[in-house]
């Protein structure tokens, strides 16, 4: 069992493709607005659960919406 792991500073380094076939790449770049989202979620998740639930309820809604919108571009790719 043999593991190698590197770091590097770079935020976006290239690698090839050949690189990228024989192992695993992990980003764990932070960026400021991420913290930021991250800081808010869990705000309004304490300070107003009702809002949180809405936004859940809307994502499901949302990602339902697209699912059936490819689904019909589909449909209609085919008829």
């Amino acid at each position: 069992d043999f593991k190698f792991c590197v770091t590097r500073k770079l935020p976006n380094p290239h690698y090839s493709p050949e690189i990228c076939v024989k192992v695993t790449i992990v980003n764990f770049t932070v960026t400021p607005k991420g913290l930021e989202d991250q800081l808010l979620a869990t705000v309004v998740r304490f300070e107003r659960p009702d809002l949180e639930e809405t936004k859940d309820k809307l994502i499901v809604e949302i990602s339902n919406g697209q699912r059936q919108l490819k689904e019909i571009e589909d449909r209609i790719l085919h008829l």
